[in-house]
């Protein structure tokens, strides 16, 4: 199982590049370039690391639905997880500007630690053997509140 994040979500398609992550098995140094490329089109550190990091974990969820197919028949299931903000320390921490995404999760909370670890040990129970090639959002539906059930109008 991959961890990946929801901000894997957060960028336009049309900035996001899928022919681009094959490179990460084929010429790795090509690979970064071109995502530390995409990543400096937006002005300022902050929104730069913050588009890199969107990019990452989208390759994240790409990366393991991709294992998903190519190791499949050898009784490999992979599957990714990508959690929204978390009440941890760091999520804490990250509530400042992350905190944005609070009013567009269904309950309008952080999730728990706890309950993102029961999502995490439910995704890997072998008794889900037929979960694969799929990321799980467990973001208290932040996600999907933003791009379709609460967007500002």
């Amino acid at each position: 199982m991959d961890v990946a994040s929801n901000s894997a979500y957060v960028l336009p398609n049309f900035l996001i590049n899928k022919k681009v992550y094959a490179l990460a098995e084929t010429d790795e140094e090509k690979f970064f370039a071109k995502l530390i490329k995409k990543s400096n089109l937006a002005k300022g550190d902050y929104q730069r690391s913050g588009f890199a990091y969107s990019l990452s974990k989208n390759f994240v969820v790409w990366y393991a639905k991709k294992c998903a197919f190519e190791y499949g028949k050898q009784g490999i299931r992979v599957v990714s997880l990508s959690p929204g903000l978390i009440a941890t320390d760091m999520g804490n921490l990250e509530a400042k500007d992350g905190g944005m995404l609070i009013p567009f999760s269904a309950e309008e909370r952080m999730g728990k630690p706890e309950e993102l670890g029961y999502a995490l040990a439910t995704v890997a129970d072998e008794r889900n053997d037929y979960l694969a090639g799929v990321d799980v959002l467990v973001d208290g539906g932040s996600t999907n509140g933003m791009k379709e059930f609460k967007k500002k109008k």
